[in-house]
């Protein structure tokens, strides 16, 4: 009796455990919710790769625009350039000629003058701590020193801006492997100023033909455009403007 009342017991017990349907919809929202999961995921780590590359894009233009701003802005430099304001007695033996570094190509004509290529000299004779009156007057006339004829020029073809250094010696100034330029323009603006004398209303006047004395006020714009080469998407401009510290004094004569 006791026996039938167990087998009795055994067979009325519900069974455990989840049945197939139950288990089919654990593992669909198991699956949305890993899937939610790896979007948030992948789309965090775009955005931290897009932001690493802003960051790169930004900090090598800046890099590139602090060079091109120092370097274009001793444009002209001369270790003479007393020689440039002229004295009542013209010193013969220290001050032959005018600056031989104001050569800039091209040429700072009046108003502005657009280009992807500005090639300029800028005296190095004095580096190093050298006396200023030893230089010799003349661009790159040290063969172990070719450093006064620089420059800056687009080279679309590499996507890169170029840097001279030396005659005819281009290197690369921007990294090709991280960020390509498409666009490098400068602009040229030269404006004549009168150069008034001591007293009022008093033009000063020149040594060749007593004509009025202006001074070439020159200054460089530029604008570089890049993108970086792992996404085109991530694009960045820069724009700078650099006045050129060493003026040019001429004579207007008729």
């Amino acid at each position: 009796m006791a026996a039938q009342r167990g087998l009795v017991d055994r067979r009325q017990r519900p069974a455990a455990g989840l049945s197939i349907v139950e288990l089919m919809v654990g593992i669909a929202i198991s699956l949305f919710i890993l899937a939610g999961a790896t979007l948030v995921l992948t789309s965090q780590l775009d955005n931290n790769r897009r932001l690493l590359l802003e960051a790169q894009l930004q900090q090598d233009l800046r890099t590139a625009a602090d060079m091109i701003s120092r370097d274009v802005r001793r444009a002209g430099y001369w270790g003479r350039a007393y020689c440039n304001v002229w004295p009542a007695v013209q010193d013969m033996a220290n001050c032959p000629g005018g600056n031989p570094y104001n050569t800039m190509t091209p040429a700072d004509a009046p108003g502005l003058v657009d280009t992807t290529e500005l090639v300029y000299d800028r005296s190095t004779d004095a580096e190093g701590g050298g006396d200023i009156n030893r230089d010799d007057g003349v661009v790159d006339a040290i063969v172990t020193r070719p450093r006064e004829r620089v420059g800056f020029r687009w080279n679309a073809d590499n996507g890169t801006i170029d840097y001279l250094v030396g005659n005819r010696n281009w290197q690369a100034l921007t990294d090709p492997a991280v960020l390509r330029v498409t666009q490098f323009t400068m602009t040229i603006n030269t404006q004549a100023l009168p150069v008034p004398c001591a007293a009022a209303d008093c033009q000063a006047k020149g040594p060749v033909c007593d004509g009025p004395v202006t001074v070439r006020s020159r200054d460089v714009s530029f604008v570089i455009v890049a993108e970086a080469v792992h996404d085109a998407g991530v694009r960045r401009s820069l724009r700078e403007n650099v006045r050129l510290r060493n003026t040019v004094p001429e004579e207007q004569c008729p």
